[in-house]
């Protein structure tokens, strides 16, 4: 066995690109928008000798959360990916390293080129192989989620529903927030769950006249606020850093790679980080993010995308590598799905924790081809 996962030899047959949508149980909503199903794109990899990897691509339907969109993925995936590593393949063995190379080319994008690679590492664990993850120690054989909730019409309905969240024992609540909603509706909830390891997440809906709010939001002592600016706002960071410096800051969307992480810990505006697998680029990329997090003594926990459980159960892998998380934001998918995917589905228990299941997804196939809704094989 190569000692590299870059140096596995890989083959390719054909790329099939499935969409899929998954009924959800009720409406979710945030700065965003509002999802009331999930499409998704799922990315196969067929090799020459029949074996198949799986991988999901977890952007969203439309570019509200980040410049990639499902169809646009799919003519990405088409028009450059596929031709990129047959390319590389052409000119002397394939193997993960020439496809990370290949796929290297397409500036940004991360969501769907992490598709494809997440489907070769897949692949690579089928037949024997070896992928990024297995340099990092196993921390958590049970990994404790949290759940993320949306924006809600009321008080009353939130409440409601955050009882209902602890009771079912989940480890962290994080609550959807967006400029104009009011500050006495965070104080009830709080004084309510006085003790609830609670968050915010802005999804960098805020600007410069949602400051003073934000500043605000320091009184209910939020185990953290999440992206509350636009990627890029690294000026409005700063100056919420000096104006309630005992606020602590989660970046999601503001972190694609190891410079912009070095960046934010350069100038002080991150606390924790969300790392969301597929947003980097994928597995070689998040096991960097891993690495130089731990060295930093920066907290990460792992987030998710409102995936299918194939996407979930590769993000539980990763969360399995990170010590000390008190949740990771990764609900089972059937906790939003009335149907899903994989066989067994992912469950949570009483203790909010899931455990571990280091095998690769076994699809369920009646499932699949049910509630799939278009597909292409890319040879």
């Amino acid at each position: 066995m190569n000692d590299s996962p870059r140096d596995q030899s890989l083959t390719l047959r054909s790329i099939e690109l499935r969409v899929v949508v998954l009924p959800q149980h009720e409406v979710f909503r945030s700065a965003v928008g509002e999802r009331h199903h999930r499409r998704a794109l799922l990315v196969l990899w067929h090799d020459a000798n029949g074996a198949v990897g799986v991988g999901e691509c977890s952007c969203r339907p439309d570019p509200f959360y980040s410049g990639e969109f499902v169809d646009g993925a799919q003519i990405v995936l088409e028009r450059f990916a596929q031709p990129l590593i047959a390319a590389a393949g052409s000119r002397g063995e394939l193997n993960l390293g020439a496809v990370e190379k290949a796929l290297g080319r397409i500036r940004g994008w991360p969501f769907t080129t992490a598709a494809v690679l997440d489907a070769a590492c897949d692949l690579l664990r089928r037949i024997g192989g070896r992928d990024y993850l297995d340099g990092l120690a196993v921390r958590e054989p049970r990994v404790p989620v949290g759940i993320s909730l949306g924006l809600f019409p009321d008080t009353e309905s939130a409440v409601r529903r955050l009882g209902e969240e602890v009771e079912q024992g989940y480890r962290r609540i994080k609550l959807k927030i967006q400029p104009g909603l009011k500050l006495d509706h965070l104080r009830a909830i709080r004084r309510r769950f006085p003790d609830l390891c609670l968050g915010f997440d802005a999804n960098g809906s805020f600007g410069e006249d949602g400051l003073d709010f934000l500043v605000a939001l320091a009184e209910l002592e939020p185990a953290m606020l999440e992206q509350p600016f636009g990627p890029d706002r690294w000026d409005l960071l700063t100056e919420l850093r000096r104006r309630s410096p005992e606020l602590p800051l989660c970046l999601d969307e503001s972190i694609h790679g190891l410079g912009s992480l070095r960046l934010a810990l350069e100038i002080g505006v991150i606390d924790e980080l969300n790392l969301k697998p597929g947003r980097v680029g994928g597995p070689a990329v998040t096991a960097a993010l891993l690495d130089e997090s731990r060295r930093r003594g920066l907290p990460v926990w792992i987030g998710g995308m409102f995936e299918t459980s194939i996407g979930r159960r590769a993000n539980l892998r990763v969360a399995a590598r990170v010590e000390g998380a008190t949740a990771h934001d990764l609900s089972p998918s059937s906790r939003y799905f009335t149907r899903d995917l994989v066989v067994p589905p992912v469950a949570m228990d009483a203790d909010g924790r899931i455990e571990l299941d280091e095998a690769p997804v076994e699809l369920d196939r009646a499932s699949l081809d049910e509630l799939t809704v278009e597909r292409r094989i890319v040879p």
